[in-house]
């Protein structure tokens, strides 16, 4: 940092699932640090293609539409989707969130289906899109696909998939095989032990019909587990598995927005084993690394399982404001905490 130029501060965290988008948590912490200290907030919010992927892409400009679309259990909802000149970014988590259920207590997690996320693609090949870039975070599904591939079948659309005048492109939160997906996530669905065998076995019947369809072994292929196993049959169908918060940092230009910072906070609602996994986090700490920007991470609560970063600092909210303000108030104790870190890095510094 020159002399005499203040500090400039990238916030580039994720959304706190259930609780804060990553927009609110951005705005939050920026507003805190600006007001605080003499530093200024570059505002980049982020997502690995759960919730907020329509939102954080709003780099690609266009209009963002709702649609009515089946929900995860089958009433209507209305989904929020972006179209930009030839190119649109649809939400699995608009159709068919573990949110639209009101969480694991009213899901099913056996008959939660991604019927909704195919109509929000036929409505995108409708509107004439030639890349379709669809994030798969965030769902109350374990139906491998099925429900998705049958909607886009249904209204004749499902040959867009493969069709190589167009890309279809999915963003992957995890890196979880297709038949891992069931034992990993389906238990944050509500899932119970039985349901779990019983979703591990449908998959199981479920890549045996995609490799018949398609010729394609969905279990062979990293990140299939994504969106329930949506992931794979998407990429069964001709789609692109790529990992979401990769193709997010690269549409906002992370990289460039980190060039000249002097500190970058990001973080999440839960910092765990999953965090290196290919998360926004990991993902944001890795490119700060490499151009060498030092790294604030806070997250809502940091499991026992957590990774350890040495070099980055990590700040717990609900051990520092306890679980109850922690969720209440996500965004207001980030904020807080961040100026909190960043005054005593700044302090450290003169």
């Amino acid at each position: 940092m020159m002399q005499g130029m203040p500090a400039l501060v990238v916030v580039a965290p994720d959304g706190f699932k259930l609780t804060a988008s990553a927009s609110a948590i951005t705005a939050a912490v920026a507003e805190a640090l600006a007001g605080r200290l003499a530093v200024v907030c570059d505002q980049c919010p982020m997502s690995d293609g759960g919730e907020g992927f329509v939102d954080v892409l709003e780099t690609l400009g266009g209009t963002v539409r709702t649609t009515s679309v089946t929900g995860p259990l089958g009433a209507p909802v209305d989904a929020r989707w972006r179209l930009a000149g030839g190119s649109a970014v649809v939400e699995a988590a608009a159709a068919c969130g573990l949110h639209l259920t009101g969480g694991p207590a009213g899901n099913d997690p056996e008959a939660a289906g991604t019927w909704g996320v195919g109509e929000l693609m036929v409505h995108a090949f409708r509107a004439g899109a030639r890349r379709v870039l669809v994030g798969v975070g965030g769902t109350a599904t374990t139906d491998g696909g099925k429900g998705a591939l049958g909607a886009l079948e249904d209204a004749g659309y499902l040959e867009h998939v493969a069709d190589p005048a167009i890309t279809v492109e999915v963003a992957c939160d995890v890196a979880t095989a297709f038949l891992d997906a069931a034992c990993v996530f389906a238990p944050q669905k509500g899932a119970d032990g039985d349901q779990v065998a019983r979703l591990t076995k449908r998959l199981a019947a479920r890549a045996v019909e995609l490799e018949q369809r398609f010729g394609v072994d969905v279990t062979a292929l990293a990140g299939a587990g994504a969106g329930g196993g949506l992931a794979g049959a998407l990429a069964a169908a001709g789609a692109q598995l790529r990992s979401g918060a990769a193709m997010v940092a690269d549409a906002v230009c992370l990289d460039r927005r980190l060039a000249g910072a002097t500190v970058v906070v990001t973080g999440e609602g839960r910092f765990d084993a999953t965090t290196t996994a290919g998360k926004v986090v990991d993902e944001v700490l890795r490119r700060a690394k490499a151009a060498g920007v030092p790294a604030i991470v806070v997250a809502g609560s940091v499991a026992p399982d957590a990774p350890s970063l040495p070099a980055v600092q990590v700040v717990d909210l609900s051990a520092r404001f306890g679980s109850r303000r922690a969720w209440d108030e996500p965004a207001a104790c980030a904020a807080e905490a961040a100026s909190d870190l960043l005054a005593e890095r700044l302090d450290g510094e003169r």
